[in-house]
């Protein structure tokens, strides 16, 4: 194949990069890019691993004389996310990438380019195939569906694995000197009741709340954003302390990773009390805004009179705000080791009525292990006083930071002396690969690097090349150093 990078730095990792940007790799579609993995760990006299979800392990002899040396993990995931211009025709499930070179940064013309993750694979294929450099026992993995629950790293058998060192190379979403240092694990829940129906008796007010923010629950929990459910229940139980409430409809969000930015509900109150409820409703409306105006400043909320056939009975009516109004919610714990990082937190993120049925998703997230524990014990024993089937759903490691990491130290301490800079550590409170692998190996260390990317999942998305040959030299001294302090 013709390589648009020829005549770059570093030449090998590069025409990898080329050769697997030619096999579609959308998450679910990772089977002939395990294929091309496979093939070359044949080739190449390695060995190798593949499971039933497309996770390759590719495992590589120390160099002479560094045979004792304990192993190194290296990782990143191949699928990507499959976004294109309108305007253009690509098939991603059949169609090559087409790569071009601007201004020093690698593209792709009119899609995205997969340098999420594709620049780790290209690294870990290079280092395998690379004889000219001292290194310890490498244990390179390739992941799948990384972009879609973090699905392969759940997968990964660790039995196959004998490394307690892991770079990590997904990210390069900023500089390359910033680095990853803690990420949340979580547990989703759905909490569902089947409540009894009977025919709707007295007037019927319709309430609305829009207007909120919302966003990534994971990205902007520490903001304070208000939950419309939440909201919208600490409402409806206002309402219900002066008078009888029967639940007609009550529905908001659409993730369960999102939060809630609008909620909406149908109640049917006693002849006559219709205007008292909805005054009930605006005056805690007004204290809500008031609360949010600056987190929130958009809320708004409506209310008028409504129409209902049926009600749910005042028993169901009655547990579904109570639940509502108490289920964990928003921040639990913050960090007291790094500022503005939010520890735990819940989002109830769905509330569905299908049918006869209630379905509430709630997802928890948590670096610490023990309060993601202690917080899904409190909303299963709820669930259980008000009458609520309890259903887990995914579960996700965490990793929590880790003030001693010896490899970060000795990471951060190379990338210092190579360019003169410090290198710059944050934590985040989503989910990452890295807390997968910590959950199934805890006395894991790690240290997560990338080049520096831009626009991921994007057609904008691209890879400055002069940073992906910077990070493919520090890997190579980091690989000599730990060899020679061993």
């Amino acid at each position: 194949m013709d390589y648009v990078t020829k005549g770059y730095e570093p030449a090998d990792a590069l025409k990898y990069f080329e050769e697997i940007s030619a096999i579609p790799r959308g998450s679910q579609n990772e089977a002939a890019v395990a294929d091309y993995i496979c093939e070359f760990a044949k080739a190449h006299g390695l060995e190798y691993y593949r499971d039933e979800v497309h996770n390759v392990i590719v495992k590589k002899p120390a160099s002479k004389g560094y045979e004792n040396v304990p192993p190194l993990m290296l990782q990143g995931h191949t699928d990507m996310v499959c976004v294109k211009l309108p305007e253009v025709e690509h098939d991603f499930t059949k169609d090559p990438l087409e790569l071009e070179i601007k201004d020093g940064w690698l593209t792709a013309k009119g899609t995205t380019l997969g340098a999420d993750d594709g620049m780790a694979c290209a690294y870990m294929l290079a280092f395998l195939a690379k004889e000219d450099y001292v290194h310890p026992p490498l244990e390179c993995v390739f992941t799948s569906m990384e972009e879609i629950g973090l699905i392969g790293s759940m997968k990964i058998d660790a039995g196959k694995l004998s490394a307690h060192r892991l770079i990590n190379m997904d990210g390069g979403t900023g500089a390359e000197n910033q680095s990853v240092v803690s990420c949340a694990g979580g547990q989703v829940y759905n909490f569902r009741r089947t409540p009894a129906w009977e025919k709707a008796e007295g007037e019927a007010v319709s309430f609305a709340i829009c207007g909120l923010l919302g966003g990534h629950s994971a990205g902007v929990m520490h903001t304070g954003r208000g939950n419309g459910l939440k909201l919208m229940a600490r409402i409806l139980a206002a309402v219900q302390a002066k008078m009888p409430v029967a639940v007609a409809s009550f529905t908001g969000g659409a993730k369960m990773n999102a939060i809630v930015s609008a909620a909406d509900a149908v109640i049917v109150v006693p002849l006559g009390k219709a205007e008292e409820a909805m005054e009930t409703a605006k005056k805690i409306a007004a204290e809500i805004k008031g609360e949010l105006a600056a987190s929130d400043p958009g809320f708004t909320f409506s209310c008028a009179g409504a129409e209902a056939q049926k009600v749910m009975t005042a028993e169901d009516s009655k547990a579904l705000i109570t639940f509502l109004q108490l289920l964990p919610d928003g921040i639990r714990y913050m960090s007291q080791e790094i500022k503005d990082l939010v520890v735990c937190s819940s989002n109830v993120g769905i509330l569905t009525m299908d049918g006869d049925t209630i379905d509430i998703c709630d997802c928890i997230r948590s670096s610490e292990d023990g309060m993601k524990a202690a917080i899904s014990a409190e909303m299963e024993t709820l669930a259980g006083l008000l009458g609520f089937e309890v259903v887990r759903g995914i579960c996700f490691g965490g990793w929590k930071y880790d003030a001693n990491s010896k490899l970060r130290a000795l990471c951060a301490d190379i990338y210092e002396k190579m360019y003169g800079e410090k290198m710059e550590f944050e934590a985040t409170h989503g989910g990452l690969e890295c807390g997968e692998f910590k959950s199934k190996i805890p006395d894991l260390d790690i240290m997560v690097i990338a080049p520096w990317a831009k626009e991921a999942h994007t057609p904008e998305e691209s890879l400055n090349l002069e940073s992906f040959r910077r990070i493919y030299e520090y890997l190579l001294e980091v690989f000599k150093v730990l060899c020679e302090e061993a």
